[in-house]
């Protein structure tokens, strides 16, 4: 919400699909994919455009020591396996984006009282043992934005149960619910000190996913009295580590969530899907102290020429005018848009930019 030369313009990610479609249609070959996870000086596709990289920093979070890896099945349309963290999924071979999951290593309290000593916060083995020039490159780098990475509270629960399994445990076991947000937050709080002393993000993000078209996947009454003592005790820890700006990133129709996200300690949100009805002109209106990055119509993005054009004067200069706001599509970027109509998109939102 200050003043600024010109607004920042950050993009989510990129599918792997995206950058195949790309390179068929004469991107460089020098170009590389981006690795969200890594911060080098290879030309990957943010520097190559000039547009902002969230560069995330993650120490292991999952299970130490992590499940034998094991291909389960494998046919020519399809491979199931079952990866490090105990999850067993199935994968068409010809749509690998969404992969249908079988199984999880958490169904009860019992299975969690097994892996528990697998998601203790053993510092020294959760970092990799090139951490000090990692954390160099990070703090002397000046092309991305760092973000600690934090699976959220809702996310984490649901990585090791499955959404059916966790979304029942709420009421059939609230106690392990219970026990497993807290013992996530404490380990978060353990582990990414390290991470912050000597890297000095600029920002926390939190994934959670929560939300899809038509609202919440959780009761904002169950968010209350399940995720929201959680969130609280861990941005107040970020603050007193320096970190005053908490990102939450979640999909779909999140209107419901954001005063309780507000009410944790979150200051803002991304990626405001406009398919789920998500208006970030609305949304800056009736939330004013919301930190805002997306709502860019994708869709629109894809159509090119003057649906681009329209979309950024749509968006842009009222956004420009009322502040906390970086300009993003409203979820990765996706192969429907040419690379062509990506290039023009960016000259165009710094030509809008620079106007508003």
């Amino acid at each position: 919400f200050e003043e600024t030369d010109i607004p920042c313009h950050v993009e989510h990610g990129f599918w792997d699909e995206t950058y195949e479609r790309w390179r068929g249609e004469g991107l460089d070959p020098e170009v590389g994919m981006p690795d969200l996870f890594s911060i080098s000086d290879q030309t990957d596709l943010f520097k190559h455009f000039g547009v902002a990289k969230m560069g995330y920093i993650r120490p292991h979070i999952y299970f130490l020591p992590p499940f034998k890896s094991e291909v389960i099945e494998e046919t020519p349309d399809y491979v199931i396996i079952r990866d490090g963290n105990g999850v067993t999924a199935k994968t068409n071979k010809r749509n690998a984006s969404v992969p249908q999951y079988l199984d999880f290593p958490v169904k009860s309290r019992r299975d969690y009282e097994r892996v528990k000593e697998r998601l203790q916060p053993d510092i020294g083995k959760r970092y990799p043992d090139n951490w000090s020039e990692v954390a160099r490159d990070l703090r002397e780098q000046d092309h991305a934005l760092v973000c600690t990475h934090m699976d959220g509270f809702f996310a984490f629960p649901r990585e090791i149960m499955g959404l059916e399994n966790m979304l029942m445990g709420f009421y059939d076991d609230p106690a392990l619910m219970r026990d497993i947000i807290s013992d996530r937050v404490d380990l978060y709080m353990t582990v990414y000190e390290k991470a912050i002393r000597d890297t000095q993000p600029d920002f926390a993000f939190i994934w959670e996913d929560m939300c899809y078209k038509n609202g919440p996947l959780l009761s904002p009454a169950f968010f209350r009295e399940f995720l929201l003592p959680a969130y609280k005790k861990l941005t107040g820890y970020l603050r007193d580590m320096g970190i005053d700006t908490v990102i939450v990133d979640s999909d779909g129709d999140v209107l419901k969530l954001i005063d309780l996200w507000l009410e944790g300690g979150v200051t803002g949100l991304l990626p405001f899907e406009v398919k789920a009805g998500m208006d970030v002109l609305e949304l800056g209106r009736e939330f004013p102290t919301l930190q805002i990055i997306g709502g860019i119509d994708k869709l629109e993005i894809a159509k090119g020429g003057s649906h681009i054009d329209e979309e950024l004067r749509r968006v842009i200069p009222a956004m420009v005018k009322r502040g906390g706001y970086c300009v993003s599509l409203d979820h990765w970027v996706p192969p429907d848009i040419s690379l062509s109509d990506f290039e023009y998109y960016v000259s165009s939102v710094r030509e809008f930019s620079g106007k508003a």
